[in-house]
């Protein structure tokens, strides 16, 4: 019997009472580290790479994610794909929840009914779906989120977690929009789902709190993220109502620049000019339009924070770690790299032979990126 059919085998006992007190605890958010792109990292000692946590028995891994119909998801399971690909030992299975609630719990349900290994996840839906994921872990799956925060606590709820430095992202963000707006200028944020996402949240939450202890360079416009459901023609609807409702927007900022193309369109169509831009998240074409429409737009300076997509990769890494009884040498806390920063000299490219919706900034090559979009 392996390790991991021998956790399964001792947690039966325990499993119901754990799905029955689950409900009735209070979730917390998953512990930080200081870990982050090339720093320190969950264990303090040096992360490994993937050939060295595959293991040699067979494993069968689940990606999950509550929402899948965008560009940046598809990058994102080819991210995963590729990490992967390292270890002959491991079969990888991909579903997406199409943003239903129900459909993602069953997805979750169904892997660990059917003996899964390990399910890698995006939970769009924060700690409505931690019951799930903790009765998966309970059950003896190794469970690692990314990115969106489920709730819960590492250790007890699941196994691993990965997320952006949110605080850092919008420290960053919010700093560099102040330098360049006068006085009481107003900040438009775009993202996430109708209802709210938790990802989006967190920046929000950072933008609008090192806006405070800057002494409010600019306010939001609005109480709440703008939902964009991260895909540009929502997003420009959604922005050409705001052109018509607020005749003064001096900044924005948005968690996904692929949407945010969307928005761009709108003030071009609305003949208004386009103001200073951050985001994460990127890609080809938003290049493209920056160098198109600058000239036309002085103010139309861009900020962009990347590499989004390769933290599935360190999510498929704490989840093989946990598999085969090697430490988590991996960050929770994840710093994206500034990728574009139009002020600073860092000015995108426009890459013809690419595809529009290329992440420039994805560890994939070229010839990946491209046979994601055929």
């Amino acid at each position: 019997m392996n390790a991991l059919s021998c956790r399964r085998a001792a947690l039966a006992g325990v499993a119901l009472s754990a799905v029955l007190s689950v409900a009735a605890c209070t979730a917390s958010a998953p512990a930080e580290s200081s870990g982050t792109s090339g720093g320190s990292t969950s264990d303090g000692g040096q992360a490994l790479p993937v050939e060295q946590l595959c293991g040699d028995r067979p494993l069968k891994i689940a990606h999950v994610a509550g929402f899948g119909a965008n560009s940046w998801r598809k990058i994102t399971q080819a991210e995963l794909t590729d990490e992967l690909s390292a270890c002959p030992n491991v079969t990888l299975e991909y579903t997406q929840a199409d943003n239903d609630l129900q459909k993602y719990i069953t997805a979750i349900n169904s892997y660990t009914a059917q003996g899964f290994d390990a399910i890698v996840t995006y939970d769009d839906f924060g700690s409505q779906a931690l019951s799930a994921l903790k009765n998966a872990h309970d059950s003896g799956v190794v469970v690692v989120p990314y990115i969106a925060d489920p709730g819960g606590e590492v250790g007890v709820d699941y196994d691993g977690y990965v997320q952006y430095n949110f605080d850092v992202e919008g420290d960053a963000m919010a700093k560099w929009l102040g330098g360049q707006v006068q006085p009481g200028s107003k900040m438009l944020f775009s993202g996430g789902l109708p209802g709210g996402s938790p990802s989006t949240v967190a920046l929000w939450d950072g933008i609008n709190e090192t806006s405070k202890e800057l002494g409010d360079p600019f306010t939001p416009l609005t109480n709440e993220p703008q939902p964009s459901s991260w895909d540009a023609a929502y997003e420009q609807r959604a922005m050409a109502g705001a052109l018509t409702k607020y005749p003064e927007i001096d900044a924005l900022a948005s968690d996904y620049g692929v949407a945010s193309k969307g928005g761009l369109r709108a003030f071009i169509n609305a003949g208004r000019p386009i103001p200073p831009l951050a985001t994460s998240a990127t890609d080809n074409e938003l290049g493209c339009m920056w160098l198109q429409y600058h000239q036309a737009n002085p103010d139309f300076q861009l900020l962009t924070l990347d590499g989004t997509t390769t933290v599935v990769r360190i999510a498929a890494r704490k989840a093989l770690a946990a598999l085969n009884g090697q430490p988590d040498n991996e960050p929770e806390n994840f710093k994206l790299p500034t990728f574009v920063d139009t002020l600073g000299g860092k000015l995108p490219t426009c890459r013809e032979d690419l595809p529009p919706d290329a992440d420039l900034s994805s560890a994939l090559s070229p010839e990946q990126l491209s046979a994601v979009f055929q």
